[in-house]
């Protein structure tokens, strides 16, 4: 037999030799052949899923070692980034108290990567000793929203670590520039942010308690940090008593709020448990809650004490209390437009007070505004919260108890989801208002669809013109937004939400400053997720950050004199490995920190993409253009369908799965969610929300293209991000795929005869599939992505720049990854197609069992399976009988035979399977 380098290196070679004959024969499709070629040797036995397993071992160790590279260069980790003192920008004009940027921890089904992987991953980048673990790749059997907040509360930890280190260099910075008067402000410029736990759009399973729970936890966890950060500090003189009253005070408080945390715990939503548990909370009057009241006292101390390096490490601890008070960060909460429309269906007594049908929605906001002005505020309790329906209502009374009983101080997000109206945000300030927190609350839409991007200026402009909302954004001193990056090329492509998103942060900032003259800060949060098809990029922070809110709005909003308060988000998984460690946190907040002070490149005055508005208009028309008519397509959607979510392994607990039979249900897109609608790209093989449109765009006028790329900044980062994601994908893989369900495959494969013991298998997918001819209409979808192609192909050529085809040795391991999973597919179907047909009386029939085969949900089958025959498991009797007999030792249970023959290699195969779609992630940088 061979040896199993024999195997990859052969399959390698015959890759190459199927590429080469592709080029000559439209016909060869290499991954294709190649997946052929492998089935081939699994039938014959001349290989089997150990084999197969070692394989992937090599190639998930090249993999392993490549990530921990990218994850290096992407944190800007250096042998000097753990120095005590580096180069700081020049402050000296800067005002250190106003927030320039946060970091969001943020989650949702992106941590497939087992923890233990994912954290030696990151020292292995920290230290370039190569630490790869036994199967790395093998993806997580669940995780709950514990395991999320957890990872999450690590991440935040490091990177808050972080920010006390930038902000000692800031004080170091300020003793010099600003010798007599450095001790007079607390740095505040960076800060930290989470949803992990308190995010509600798409899902019903965390309740209020969960919420409340896990903001008590980070409570005790911060307070666990300022007693420890304290205890270092041994001053003398006057001021030593009070340091040791708030040392004493946060150890009580510290003490309490475990115990509420235990409580909280354990806490029934009814009976006597209930109000136990809340009452204890509420009566407890000497609580600690008054952030800003702390971190003024230890500010005061620090300001007296003569010893300035006690002095400067009392002020950081200050100004951590100051800028995340008693939490481990500002809470994001989070709903939808939806639930904020249900919520305020009893306001009027009517049906809903957002659209009546008769009434303008400009009337129903003067309404609002009038009873914004003159109604009082409700007194709520726990009580209320658990009783309440309706979700954004129950949000908004959790988040009056978090100021009420955890940080009175610490201003707290709410981000409405799909926001389309203006009285979407005014509901949610008369809500705010009704509980008595609009003045600690930034309510902020994210603007996502399609329509929200287009019409999100008129939103906000329509708010500014309301003199009710106006006074609201005054009294915050800032006008908050969200915009989502990832959630908008599910509607017209990741390119084309770029450049919508850069025109939209435009014109509110224009808007701003139009309708209110104030001295307003205007925070942008841009959501983005942390691979190259969810709309981010595998580069530097610099790269990132100007990704998200490019120089030219940077330079714009200065020009007009709006200041930027930025935001970004790092999802789970991957965006959580950039802090993985103390040192990685601190290179990754040292390198946005710069990003975000960097003046914008002179270039932003001259770019031609900006001063040619018809040219950029008409690429971006036609570029959303190409993306809606593919989105409105149902065969595109056929195709995002074909395996439904299960070449997506568990990730998050947020569930991804539809609960439906087996079928040809059609979804557009847009139904489905941003992080499985980008993952079933990566897996499919071929970007098309990032590479796609950009070619057919270009041809309205190729000859400007081409002048204003050589001279445009902004174009050529458009353009490179086609290109990185280009170079990762094929069409020729998505063909590979969409081969599973065309029936005339199977029936060739039957019909050639090469494997008889699977002859009758074939036949039956064939017959099968059959019933449901949808593989022309998604083959059509395949064959517009790659006419789209062309396009690129020919633009690149006369740009001159490095070719967008992908030749010679180019993408071989991800093409390899591919093959080896069609394989293992196809032996799959042949195994289930090998059952023993069901009993009238099982609720499945074998047609089922094939349908979800085909659909790659083999949990489902083997569950059949197991309920169809378990039953015949050997139940072996004790003692023995006198009765002789022979028959034992020759009988075979029909159900050992199920289990060896098909249940157990399907199971050997699904894991394979699943491995190879946490490698193939991988490649996107996208692997959680």
């Amino acid at each position: 037999m061979q040896s199993d380098d024999t195997f990859e290196a052969g399959w390698l070679e015959a890759l190459g030799q199927f590429r080469k004959q592709g080029l000559r024969l439209a016909d060869v499709n290499p991954i294709s052949a190649l997946a052929d070629v492998i089935c081939e040797q699994l039938y014959s036995g001349e290989i089997n899923a150990s084999d197969v397993g070692k394989v992937l071992d090599r190639q998930g160790g090249e993999l392993w070692v490549q990530r921990g590279a990218v994850l290096r260069s992407q944190t800007g980790l250096t042998d000097q980034t753990d120095a005590q003192k580096f180069d700081l920008p020049d402050l000296s004009g800067r005002d250190i108290t106003r927030p320039l940027y946060r970091t969001v921890f943020t989650a949702h089904p992106v941590f497939a990567m087992r923890d233990e992987a994912s954290r030696a991953l990151c020292r292995q980048a920290e230290t370039g000793v190569e630490t790869m673990p036994e199967d790395a790749f093998m993806p997580r059997a669940g995780v709950t929203l514990l395991d999320e907040h957890e990872e999450a509360m690590l991440a935040v930890e490091n990177a808050r670590g972080a920010v006390c280190r930038i902000n000692a260099e800031i004080l170091r910075q300020r003793q010099t520039t600003h010798s007599d008067s450095w001790r007079d402000e607390l740095p505040e410029m960076l800060g930290v942010s989470t949803w992990v736990g308190y995010d509600l759009d798409g899902r019903s399973d965390i309740t209020w308690s969960d919420s409340f729970g896990l903001r008590l936890k980070e409570k005790a966890r911060a307070l666990k940090g300022y007693v420890a950060a304290l205890a270092q500090f041994d001053i003398a003189g006057p001021k030593s008593g009070a340091l040791e009253t708030i040392r004493t005070a946060l150890a009580d408080e510290l003490a309490n709020t475990e115990a509420e945390v235990l409580d909280f715990t354990r806490i029934k939503l009814e009976g006597d448990d209930f109000t136990a548990v809340v009452n204890r909370l509420t009566r407890r009057k000497d609580k600690l809650v008054s952030s800003k009241a702390l971190a003024k006292q230890l500010h005061q101390i620090a300001k007296a004490i003569a010893d300035e390096d006690a002095a400067r490490g009392l002020m950081v601890v200050a100004a951590d209390v100051a800028t995340h008070g008693f939490g481990m960060g500002e809470v994001h909460l989070r709903i939808n437009a939806a639930q904020l429309r249900n919520a305020m269906r009893v306001v009027d007594g009517r049906s809903t007070t957002i659209s009546d049908g008769v009434n303008s929605p400009r009337l129903l906001m003067e309404r609002l505004a009038r009873r914004i002005q003159n109604e009082p505020a409700w007194d709520i309790n726990f009580k209320n919260i658990a009783e309440e329906e309706a979700t954004a209502r129950r949000q908004l009374m959790v988040a009056a108890q978090f100021l009420k009983h955890i940080d009175t101080d610490q201003p707290i997000r709410l981000l409405i989801a799909e926001c389309e109206k203006p009285l979407t945000v005014m509901s949610a300030l008369y809500l705010a208002h009704k509980l008595d927190i609009a003045d600690r609350l930034d309510i902020s839409p994210l603007f996502e669809t399609n329509f929200g991007l287009e019409h999100g200026e008129k939103i906000i402009d329509q708010l500014l013109q309301q003199p009710v909302f106006v006074d609201y954004v005054r009294r915050r001193g800032r006008l908050a937004i969200q915009t989502g990056f990832s959630d908008a090329g599910r509607f017209v492509g990741q390119l084309a939400a770029n450049m919508a998103i850069e025109r939209l942060q435009i014109k509110i900032a224009g808007s701003l400053k139009s309708r209110v003259q104030d001295n307003l800060d205007l925070l942008v949060f841009n959501t983005h997720g942390e691979s190259l098809g969810r709309g981010s990029t595998q580069a530097s922070m610099l790269e990132r950050q100007h990704y998200l809110m490019t120089p030219f709005v940077r330079d714009y909003a200065s020009g007009l004199g709006v200041r930027l308060y930025h935001q970004s988000s790092f999802q789970g998984g991957d965006g959580f490995r950039l802090f993985g460690t103390p040192q990685l946190a601190l290179a990754t907040m040292r390198g946005l920190f710069e990003a975000e002070l960097s003046p914008p490149p002179p270039s932003c005055k001259t770019d031609p993409f900006y001063k040619q508005t018809d040219f950029s208009l008409d690429l971006f028309l036609a570029l959303k253009s190409w993306h809606e008519q593919l989105v409105s397509n149902p065969n595109y959607g056929d195709l995002l369908d074909v395996f439904g979510s299960n070449l997506l392994p568990p990730a998050g607990s947020r569930p991804t799965k539809r609960a439906v039979q087996p079928g040809n249900e059609r979804r557009g897109p847009s139904k489905i969610r941003a992080i499985a609608n980008n993952g079933i790209l990566q897996q499919m093989g071929f970007l098309a929300n990032v590479i796609s449109g950009m070619g057919t765009a270009a041809t309205v006028d190729i000859e400007e293209f081409g002048d204003v790329f050589r001279q445009s900044p902004r174009l050529q980062q458009c353009l490179g991000q086609v290109m990185k994601a280009k170079k990762l994908g094929s069409v020729n893989t998505v063909l590979a795929y969409c081969r599973m369900v065309d029936a005339g495959f199977w029936v060739n494969r039957a019909y050639h005869g090469s494997q008889p013991r699977n002859q009758r298998a074939s036949r039956r997918v064939g017959q099968h599939l059959r019933k449901n001819q949808r593989y022309l209409d998604i083959q059509q979808v395949a064959w517009s992505l790659r006419d789209d192609l062309i396009d690129l192909y020919r633009l690149v050529d006369r740009l001159d720049i490095d070719s967008a085809r992908i030749t010679g040795s180019s993408r071989v391991d991800l093409d390899l990854l591919h093959a080896i999973r069609i394989a293992l597919i196809i032996d799959s179907l042949m195994l289930i197609c090998r059952a023993p047909v069901l009993g009238e009386a099982n609720q499945y029939s074998h047609e089922d069992m094939l349908a979800f085969g085909l659909s790659l949900d083999f949990d489902r089958v083997l569950s059949i399976l197991d309920d169809a025959f378990g039953a015949m498991r050997d139940q072996p009797l004790t003692g023995a009988l006198d009765e002789a007999e022979n028959y034992s030792s020759e009988s075979k249970s029909n159900f050992e035979i199920i289990t060896r023959e098909i249940m157990q290699p399907l199971r050997d195969n699904q894991a394979l399977i699943i491995r190879i779609s946490a490698m193939v992630s991988a490649h996107y940088g996208a692997h959680g």
